[in-house]
């Protein structure tokens, strides 16, 4: 009992944050012989190593929708294909909600946040609260859980899972039925009805990050944001992403001014490809980094609601698939980190290793976990800083991705599959190197295009090396193409080796540092020799 007491009294002295009561929200995930009890572990579930202070298991899902949509693109089929972008625009696992027809009107209008409470098909209780405002008689009820708690992972899973039969129905609410709720201090009761498989939707999908970027990253208060900003003038246009994705889907041309893609000419490999990186590294990237700026935003306005975005950035970083130590398989950005580790000699603590969880997500784990404390604490301009630094490191597995691809194609019989990964790697990176340097960005493109009729690794990898500075990242983040079975790096696919402008800056200096040292040693030569003469 003293025990109990002594965790609720450290637990709660962590809630008070200037003042202010921060409430800890209850994980949603079971403890082993619990019945019904999904609510009673006293904080969310943790992410690859990180602790949210607010349950954002609902932002991790949609790394389901990423795994979906992989698995029916690697069928390299018409069927697939169509099932995935089903998946892209539609989404199945993330912000669940119900259009449903009330029997009746209220007597006023339905406002946003007002709890609608029912049963499922199997009599247990489900509550949805609304999201949006002035509604009627039909209302769009999102899922929660039972104990309340906004963005609690409902199990309520349907949009376009029903294209392959993978709809969750039994924890949404029954076809028809009766719902309660309370409207401006009036407890009321309605009649119900609506059809569970095609009136349940999500609102948040892969797709919907890039249609948002207009309106929450462009278009908003303290915006354009800045990684945003360099795609939207590199691109021409917000939905850059989404365009991205659906030309490759619809084997067409993208319509940007630079940076164009055609896919016409490729076949499901290489178009696959471009969509499932393209969709992390465009798409969700873009909405990480709009989530840690979101929570800059609401500390710099004394809004509690900071660190709960600074958790869904790390939620959409992480996803739900990593599990608690990030030891699993997942399907977002900090997978895409681990996977590329190995193949540069980047994992580890020291990040020398081949195998493990990479340097760079110790590093983003340990810069997580300083802007969250930054944020209880109201330290707005620390937790600034903070965000600066892992909006630099998110570029390295891009750039990564890309240097891969380039010497593979070039060196080792790469071809649509690894074609598609570049391109897709440097489109999401390209903005960014434009800003800093618009010819290296020129040249990392026409070696990686879509159709590019040539690979230079060599290219490509000077061209990165060149806005290294610019980009706050050095060539030790990035690593080398490390050849296992040799045990040794591949033939010039270590980015720390000098390249030929270097070599010619390292040569000229050498030059010029001889015969400075010559003319010293001569002016001292005669200075001696005139001093001996008198």
């Amino acid at each position: 009992m003293i025990c109990f007491t002594s965790l609720f009294l450290a637990l709660w002295a962590t809630t008070q944050v200037d003042g202010r009561n921060l409430k800890i929200e209850a994980s949603s995930l079971k403890l082993e012989g619990d019945i019904e009890t999904p609510h009673r572990q006293l904080l969310p579930t943790m992410l690859a190593g990180y602790q949210p202070s607010t349950t954002v298991s609902d932002y991790a899902a949609i790394d389901r929708d990423q795994k979906i949509m992989q698995n029916q693109l690697e069928r390299e089929s018409d069927e697939g294909f169509n099932v995935a972008s089903a998946i892209y625009k539609e989404g199945g696992h993330s912000k669940s909600y119900a259009v449903i027809d009330l029997d009746r009107s209220p007597d006023t209008y339905v406002l946003k946040n007002i709890v609608f409470e029912g049963l499922d098909s199997s009599g247990r209780p489900v509550k949805g609260r609304t999201y949006l405002t002035q509604q009627r008689n039909r209302v769009q009820l999102r899922y929660e859980a039972l104990d309340g708690l906004e963005g609690m992972y409902p199990d309520c899973n349907v949009g376009g899972l029903t294209e392959i039969g993978a709809e969750e129905t039994d924890r949404c609410f029954a076809e028809t039925g009766r719902l309660t709720t309370t409207i401006s201090g009036q407890r009321q009761t309605f009649g119900y009805s609506y059809n569970v498989l095609t009136d349940n939707f999500n609102a948040r999908t892969l797709q919907g990050f890039s249609r948002l970027v207009a309106t929450d990253m462009i278009n908003c208060v303290r915006c354009p944001y800045p990684d945003v900003g360099y795609a939207v003038d590199y691109y021409g246009v917000p939905s850059y992403s989404n365009l991205w994705i659906e030309a490759a889907f619809d084997r067409k041309s993208t319509p940007y001014e630079r940076g164009n893609a055609d896919f016409s000419d490729w076949g499901h490999v290489g178009r696959a490809e471009s969509i499932k990186i393209g969709a992390v590294t465009m798409n969700t990237f873009m909405y990480v980094l709009r989530e840690f700026e979101d929570a800059i935003g609401d500390c710099l306005a004394g809004d509690i609601e900071a660190v709960s975005n600074w958790d869904e950035g790390v939620a959409l970083y992480t996803g739900s698939l990593e599990g608690p130590d990030g030891s699993p398989r997942g399907r977002l950005l900090h997978q895409m980190a681990d996977d590329h580790c190995s193949v540069f000699k980047t994992c580890g603590i020291k990040g020398n290793d081949i195998e493990g969880v990479s340097k760079l997500n110790l590093d983003m784990l340990a810069l997580f976990e300083q802007g969250q404390r930054h944020l209880l604490s109201f330290d707005c301009k620390p937790a600034e800083e903070t965000k600066n630094k892992i909006a630099n490191l998110m570029y390295v597995p891009l750039i990564q991705g890309v240097l891969n691809a380039a010497y593979r194609i070039e060196f080792l019989d790469g071809y649509q599959r690894e074609q598609g990964q570049g391109a897709a790697f440097a489109a999401a990176v390209l903005p960014r190197v434009h800003f800093a340097d618009p010819n290296a960005a020129k040249i990392i493109y026409k070696n990686m295009k879509v159709g590019a009729p040539s690979t230079s690794h060599r290219e490509v990898k000077e061209a990165f090396r060149s806005v290294y500075r610019d980009l706050n990242i050095d060539c030790l983040h990035i690593g080398g193409m490390w050849n296992k079975a040799a045990g040794t790096y591949y033939k010039g696919g270590n980015t720390c080796d000098v390249t030929k402008t270097e070599m010619t800056v390292l040569i000229l200096s050498a030059i010029a540092g001889s015969i400075l040292f010559a003319l010293t040693g001569a002016f001292f030569y005669y200075r001696g020799r005139n001093h001996d003469e008198y």
